[in-house]
């Protein structure tokens, strides 16, 4: 499984129309993740919510406090052209109107004073407000508008330029007469926008996780006022901790990420043979667990394998038509859809499973970019921990390991010497600067790979702990035999490329193994590049001296974002001298990070 905003970052909020019937094969947890309901700002009672109307879409609702109340939000947000103060602006001011509108309820104003209360409110707001972290934390809990930030953007957008299309009509009809300049200008526009909707989902999560506060939500049907004074006495003594889950899995809901996985046959096949070749030593009439089943594919596989009973737990919305899916195939006798955390669900005793049951199998497709991308896998492990059946009870897969490996790419460097006949080498500082400021995803072919490929870690699945799954060990990279120097005898490597592979290798079943490394069938997980400079330090091998890079790698969750990964790699090149002394050519210090 993989992030989406590094998958796709033009994904809008999806939403499933499925009715929450009342079927046993699927029990709901809440985890404040349930499909976006918009609620008007004005028209909303916090002491009586049942009563408040609800809205299908964002527009709906911001319509409604335009044409009811004289409230117009898009009105007061910054422009959307502003990157660097939109998304935390907007959600600054979503909550501070929420909370004028909460401190009002008593005072029974007519619409149109609400309405005007709150644009006198605003007009003495100042963007970048040393009080605006009063805000960040969500006076309605599991407010849509908040996690649609950038649906607001795009709104707030089309409002300027129907408001520039105006003016530019306004100034033809004066004789202005500078058309051309003026279509020069929407096609800047425009061309602005799509880069702008490539980082919305980014820079949205980014806003997103700032919102949780570790302390607790406020109550938002509570109306006393030594309940709210209370709690902004609170709030200016405490920190936010940042809610990384919250957008985590909701990316989960949208189809193409289920997509692209279930295209990856690499990874699917490899589930499908690896579970239905071991129908008899694993499978038939057991029971299993599937932790972030997505579609279900995994739970159907292992239904068809012949296990008696198959939970299913996904805590996205996805899990509405994972359900349908297993009784579209007829397993849904067998096959119980759950949705929920594991931890919680653990916690809570939410399982279908009777007090001392345990679970035979746990499967789950947990693996992100450079494998731990996402730490899904300390939340598969917590499972294993509280519920696989002791000594004969397994993970599916069992054992993973992670791999790195040197690459060379002069051609992503001197492409900009000549571009159509046009030297563009002033790109070349740009890109650089993109290629060293994080960690990429891509697919390197074997061509470009000049070291051999060197195992760092091995986990067995079924033991490992979870502070084995932040590391630091050693490694030694030597060239291939079939490197060709690129100036006389030296060898440049421009990046340290990651990958793992994949073994289910439980004793008495049949192995089934797949790899995401450079020689292999790409997959979805590609690799994980970390880039060194190509202009000021790249490391350099002589082959004929039989020169090695080695040193320190280090893989850790990063500490504001623990599904995010931090690598730092400490290396050296050179040989043996003659006495059996290092002798040291070159080193350095590479550090990057994946970022969702």
């Amino acid at each position: 499984m993989t992030m989406a905003s590094l998958r796709n970052t033009n994904q809008e909020p999806w939403s499933s129309d499925d009715d929450d019937d009342d079927d046993d094969d699927e029990v709901e947890i809440d985890d404040g993740d349930d499909d976006f309901i918009f609620r008007s700002i004005c028209n909303y009672s916090h002491c009586n919510p049942s009563t408040s109307p609800t809205f299908d879409t964002l527009a709906l609702a911001l319509q409604h406090d335009k044409s009811h109340y004289g409230f117009d939000l898009l009105n007061h947000l910054v422009s959307s052209k502003d990157e660097d103060d939109f998304f935390e602006g907007t959600i600054v001011l979503i909550n501070k109107c929420r909370q004028f509108v909460k401190e009002k309820e008593g005072e029974n104003m007519d619409t149109m004073a609400l309405g005007q209360g709150l644009n006198d409110m605003l007009k003495n707001h100042k963007v970048n407000d040393d009080n605006d972290v009063a805000y960040y934390k969500p006076v309605l809990e599991d407010d849509a508008m908040l996690m649609c930030i950038d649906e607001i953007q795009e709104l707030k957008r089309k409002n300027e330029m129907d408001s520039q299309a105006q003016d530019g009509s306004t100034l033809d009809k004066a004789g202005d007469g500078n058309t051309s300049k003026s279509e020069s200008e929407t096609i800047k526009r425009l061309q602005e926008q799509v880069s702008l909707l490539e980082e919305n989902m980014a820079r949205a999560k980014s806003c997103i996780a700032s919102l949780a506060n570790a302390d607790g939500n406020m109550s938002d049907d509570s109306c006393s006022d030594e309940e709210d004074n209370a709690s902004k006495k609170t709030k200016k003594k405490k920190k936010k901790s940042p809610d990384n889950d919250t957008y985590y899995f909701s990316s989960y809901s949208n189809t193409s990420i289920h997509e692209t996985m279930l295209r990856d046959t690499i990874r699917t096949s490899a589930y499908e043979n690896a579970i239905l070749s071991n129908s008899e030593p694993l499978f038939r009439g057991k029971t299993v667990l599937d932790i972030g089943c997505g579609t279900g594919v995994l739970s159907l596989f292992c239904a068809k394998a012949g296990a008696k009973k198959v939970i299913a737990v996904d805590n996205s919305d996805i899990i509405h038509q994972a359900k349908q899916i297993i009784k579209l195939n007829g397993f849904e006798d067998v096959v119980t859809c759950v949705r929920g955390k594991i931890e919680t669900l653990i916690e809570t005793k939410g399982l279908p499973l009777s007090d001392g049951e345990t679970v035979d199998v746990i499967v789950s497709e947990w693996m992100g970019y450079a494998l731990f991308f996402e730490t899904m896998l300390p939340s598969v492990m917590a499972a294993r921990d509280a519920l696989m059946t002791p000594v004969s009870g397994t993970m599916f897969p069992n054992v993973s390991t992670i791999f790195i490996e040197g690459g060379r790419d002069f051609e992503r460097l001197n492409y900009w010497d000549d571009v159509h006949s046009l030297n563009m080498s002033p790109m070349k500082d740009r890109m650089v600067m993109e290629l060293t400021n994080d960690a990429s995803v891509e697919v390197v072919e074997d061509e470009k790979i000049v070291t051999q490929r060197e195992k760092v870690m091995k986990h067995d699945l079924n033991t490992c702990k979870d502070k084995e799954l932040d590391f630091e060990v050693p490694f030694e990279l030597r060239l291939r035999d079939d490197a060709s120097p690129d100036d006389d005898d030296i060898v440049t490597i421009h990046q340290l490329v990651v990958s793992f592979d994949i073994d289910f290798a439980v004793s008495g079943t049949k192995v089934v193994s797949f790899s995401t490394g450079c020689q292999s069938t790409p997959t979805h997980w590609k690799q994980a590049v970390m880039w060194f400079d190509p202009v000021h330090n790249c490391p350099a091998l002589s082959k004929g001296r039989g020169e090695v890079m080695k040193g320190t790698f280090q893989m850790k969750r990063n500490a504001q974002n623990h599904r995010d990964i931090d690598m730092t790699v400490r290396w050296e090149t050179g040989r043996s001298g003659e006495d059996g002394t290092w002798v040291r050519a070159m080193d350095g210090v590479l550090k990057r990070s994946l970022i969702a």
